[in-house]
């Protein structure tokens, strides 16, 4: 999947695992996290924002 030029990095927390992580948030909802791609090490593929 293409990215897109739209971004904004924020805090994510895994849903699986609970860690945090740097991370990109396309205007479309997609998650990348930084240095990871769009999976967790737990292999993870749930985020939400970490405030």
């Amino acid at each position: 999947m293409a990215r897109t030029q739209t971004q904004r990095k924020t805090a994510v927390r895994c849903a699986d695992c609970q860690s945090i992580f740097t991370a990109e948030i396309e205007a479309d909802g997609d998650v990348f996290l930084i240095g990871l791609g769009d999976r967790c090490d737990c292999g993870g593929t749930e985020f939400s924002r970490f405030a």
